[in-house]
């Protein structure tokens, strides 16, 4: 076993040290519990304030959350006919097991081996909403079909809380608005992850402190930031093509996607505030802290079974390919109806659905055209800089004539050649 030196509850500066000792006199409560002041170990049991009935509970709800996620994945890669519709659907179908199983592990286990799946949750939760603004882009035909019919609407108003700022025009300028909000935060997610392993290592992260002395504060604020106007531009591309978007029963996938990112973070804020004023208390051997984070793992244990079964009716394989036609052919080809050859496509069709090179070319781009903007940013600063360095230089060692109106008649008045409009936005080809 491993022992870590006891510090105060919660110190992310707690230092490990590698011993031999027997794993029982460590083991208790549901499952066995070490010592909160070992909590940064690598993984050990861990003692939470709720019945073995209340975990039971949560147990039994992540497998009947695996169960049914892994049977409505299952079907789709069995009848994977339409890849590139197919492989966002298997994506996002993903996040609920992720979910269920991440809370399960925080209510049983404690350690750098949670931490790190809570990280991995976080950023898979970025990187499935910018794989459903990916799946409602092909269901409307593409990227080239979706700038048309933005062009060919009338103009949108942002969205509340922004309706006061010019609205984004129609066509190419709204589509790579929204497409480069959504993947900002897959960049922004796991920036935020290496800074908070990186400070937590270095003694300076702070976790549930918002002291500015802490970074704690500042991933806090930088990454709800992201995930909330990632939701913002994901909301406002459905704004824009509501009438377009209809045959795709769009508003049930939209709310599940956006209830499991949302309403998890709301449901924690709300369970602290419920904490901070008193209707959660402190027991002899638990502060309010852990008992809402506990809360929070049950309820989301039990949530995810509900997403999960809403995702049978939200992303059913009958809408994206014709089931009954597929069956007829494996009836007249007996090789394709063959449990191991069945077995194989699966294998190969779940590694197609992983492959995210999709996603990489997307980040290249984005890279690349921000990379541009501050490029031309900085030129244009420095011709600037320069412009306004060769008027001072020249006034400075021409001789001022007589003016009677108190005017300098060494002054230029006509346009200068570093005015020209540097605001304008190159937006890089559509993909499809």
């Amino acid at each position: 076993g491993a022992f870590l030196s006891k510090t105060e509850q919660g110190n992310l500066d707690a230092v490990l040290i590698n011993a031999t000792s027997d794993v029982s006199s460590a083991v208790g409560g549901v499952g066995g519990h070490i010592d909160e002041g070992a909590s940064r170990s690598w993984l050990a049991y861990k003692r939470i304030p709720l019945t073995y009935v209340a975990w039971m509970c949560a147990a039994l709800c992540v497998v009947v959350t695996m169960l049914l996620s892994t049977k409505l994945i299952l079907r789709h890669l069995d009848y994977y006919a339409n890849p590139d519709t197919q492989k966002y659907v298997v994506r996002i179908l993903f996040m609920a097991p992720i979910y269920a199983v991440d809370s399960l592990l925080a209510l049983t286990f404690v350690g750098w081996a949670t931490t790190y799946i809570d990280v991995f949750r976080d950023c898979y939760e970025a990187f499935t909403i910018y794989n459903f603004l990916k799946l409602l882009v092909v269901l409307l035909g593409g990227e080239k079909a979706v700038i048309k019919m933005l062009e060919q609407r009338p103009q949108v108003p942002l969205i509340f809380p922004l309706q006061w700022l010019e609205a984004w025009e129609m066509g190419g300028d709204l589509f790579y608005a929204c497409k480069y909000g959504a993947l900002q935060y897959v960049l922004v997610k796991p920036t935020c992850a290496v800074v908070m392993f990186v400070s937590g290592a270095a003694g300076i992260y702070g976790p549930n402190s918002f002291s500015l002395a802490r970074l704690h504060f500042y991933v806090f604020f930088f990454s709800n930031v992201s995930q909330m106007w990632a939701l913002y531009c994901l909301l406002m591309f459905y704004v824009a093509l509501k009438q377009e978007l209809a045959p795709f029963n769009p508003v049930l996938k939209f709310v599940i996607v956006k209830a499991v990112v949302f309403f998890c973070f709301w449901q924690g804020m709300g369970l602290g505030l419920l904490a901070y004023m008193g209707y959660i208390q402190a027991t002899a051997n638990f502060d309010s802290v852990h008992i809402v984070e506990a809360i929070q793992e049950l309820l989301v244990c039990v949530e995810m079974v509900i997403v999960s079964f809403l995702f049978h009716k939200a992303f059913p394989v009958e809408e994206f390919v014709d089931v009954e036609a597929i069956e007829r052919d494996r009836s007249q080809d007996p090789s394709n109806a063959h449990k191991r050859e069945r077995y194989r496509h699966i294998r190969q069709n779940a590694a197609d659905s992983l492959r995210i090179q999709d996603i990489k070319d997307d980040m290249t781009v984005y890279g690349t055209m921000k990379g541009e903007e501050f490029y031309g940013a900085v030129q244009a600063t420095q011709e600037g800089f320069t412009s306004v360095i060769q008027s001072a230089r020249l006034s400075s060692s021409t001789p001022r004539p007589p003016d009677t109106k108190g005017r300098d008649a060494t002054k230029d008045v006509s346009p200068s050649s570093s005015s020209k409009d540097t605001h304008g936005k190159h937006w890089p080809d559509p993909i499809i």
